[in-house]
């Protein structure tokens, strides 16, 4: 029986089955991971780039002593990035960042790889697969250094996503809905690139391409969910997010933000945009790449958050579609066009990496950072503590347990990111969160509340603790006082038990 591979999709057909010079794939790799390195130099140290990271660390410490995900620790994420953190603080011994910063530029030279390696197969002129890394490394370098620099749930979740649609483009649906699985699992938005992927396996396999493709990805995630406990996996990654993709009552406001965040992202993209642009003439040969795009449009847009580190799901497709419109220049002139293109897209990334290097901490960092301090100095590593406000770095920097299982009050405030300040209330909980947060103050008591509304009045008219009935209840009837403040930051101690 003569068993032929299926053609790839995309540029010459049948290139994927072509001879691969593995040296020449290990240079490039090599060259794409020294690029990476020098553009996240900023990253090589224990500095917060965002709360994320805060977030992230602080559930890896609970992890590392014995905490269950979903249950002890909790946040609206998928299980594999608090995992890396967690495996990374137990090699290491510390809660340092910098080597959990060192993995994400592996992550992202294994990203700028991918995209080489499918720019080789599919246009076949020289230094393609160099181009083609070294134009996704310096977009990904053209935002603020909170959205670029730090060790984000995006990082590491595009070399699975790139790799998924590498292999549906080579005909290999039941692996890709694997891999995309695994991409899922580190963020929930990598689910929307099943939509080119369906597109692959049904133009090269059609209902059984789709089967395998279906299949293996509901596999993945139902094991994944089996381990984790059904109720609280699907409660956590999926079913928990209504109100955090509720813009009722603050389109106007998300609108705006959304402008704003799109008008950067084309600042550090532009030249991937106008290449694409370039590109669309051949839209017919990269239709599979135009679906990606679409599809991470989507995934920016679902929510109406804008966040800067969002944009990044869009970088792959536009890195291979702006080497399609380098196509359109003549063979001869290709390089210099291609050398004429990276250094218009330095420009950005410089303007970016300067403040990544100089800059520090913003203030409401410091203030947490300095009350983390003010923690560690006065409990012991076994006791928990409670803040009140949107402060994880207070919890990773003094190396205490939350008294709760989430690392910010938001679950229970309504307080997020990309929502105004005056969006706050009981009334946009999250389901169920108040008793969790009740029954966990409860279970492990605090010895100490640093109460973050105190830091500005700007945040102090928005969610003091006597806008929230429960929690003031608990204050008044545990007799809770102020015995410290600390950057503006109330420092309360129970000094009389009832």
């Amino acid at each position: 029986m003569k068993v032929v591979d299926a053609p790839g999709v995309g540029g010459v057909p049948g290139a994927g089955s072509s001879p691969v010079d593995g040296s020449r794939l290990g240079l490039l790799f090599l060259a794409l991971l020294a690029v990476a390195v020098v553009l996240r130099l900023p990253t090589f140290s224990n500095r917060i780039f965002n709360s994320d990271e805060a977030y992230l660390a602080t559930q890896a410490q609970s992890l590392v002593h014995g905490a269950r995900l979903y249950v002890d620790t909790v946040d609206r994420k998928p299980p594999v990035v608090p995992y890396i953190y967690a495996a990374v603080f137990r090699v290491t011994g510390s809660s340092d960042l910098g080597p959990v910063r060192v993995l994400a530029v592996l992550a992202q030279a294994l990203t700028a790889f991918l995209i080489g390696v499918e720019a080789r197969r599919r246009f076949r002129w020289r230094h393609v697969g160099l181009v083609a890394g070294l134009l996704y490394l310096l977009a990904a370098s053209g935002f603020r250094p909170l959205d670029a620099q730090a060790a984000s749930f995006e990082v590491f979740m595009l070399p699975s996503m790139t790799g998924a649609l590498l292999l549906g483009m080579r005909g290999r649906s039941a692996a890709s809905g694997a891999v995309l699985a695994v991409a899922t699992l580190t963020k929930q938005t990598a689910l929307v690139a099943l939509v080119p992927l369906v597109w692959l396996a049904w133009r090269l396999r059609r209902w059984r391409g789709i089967a395998l493709l279906l299949g293996t990805f509901a596999a993945v995630i139902a094991v994944t969910a089996a381990v984790f406990g059904w109720h609280d996996f699907f409660r956590w990654v999926f079913t928990s997010n209504g109100s955090y993709l509720d813009a009722n009552g603050v389109l106007g406001y998300a609108l705006r933000l959304g402008y704003h965040q799109t008008l950067w992202f084309l600042f550090g993209s532009l030249v991937l945009v106008l290449l694409a642009l370039f590109a669309s003439g051949h839209w017919r040969e990269d239709l599979d790449l135009w679906l990606w795009l679409a599809s991470g449009v989507v995934a920016v847009v679902a929510g109406l958050r804008f966040f800067g580190h969002y944009y990044l799901q869009l970088l792959p497709p536009l890195a291979l579609l702006g080497v399609r419109g380098l196509t359109s220049v003549p063979r001869l002139r290709r390089l210099p066009a291609a050398a004429l293109v990276a250094i218009l897209a330095i420009v950005p990334a410089a303007y970016f990496l300067w403040p990544a290097f100089t800059g520090r901490e913003s203030h409401d960092t410091r203030v947490a950072l300095a009350v983390g301090a003010y923690v560690a100095a006065h409990t012991s590593p076994a006791q928990r503590v409670l803040v009140w406000g949107q402060a994880p770095e207070v919890y990773w920097s003094s190396n205490r347990r939350p008294a709760v299982r989430f690392a910010t009050t938001g679950f229970v405030t309504g307080t997020s990111g990309g929502r105004p300040l005056d969006h706050v209330g009981e009334r946009y909980a999250v389901p169920g969160a108040w008793r969790d947060f009740v029954d966990d103050l409860e279970h492990h008591p605090p010895v100490l509340i640093a109460d973050m509304s105190t830091a500005n009045q700007r945040q102090a008219s928005h969610y003091p603790p006597d806008k929230f009935p429960q929690f003031r209840r608990y204050l008044a009837q545990g007799g809770w006082h102020r015995v410290a403040t600390v950057d503006g930051v109330a420092i309360l101690r129970q000094v009389a038990r009832p």
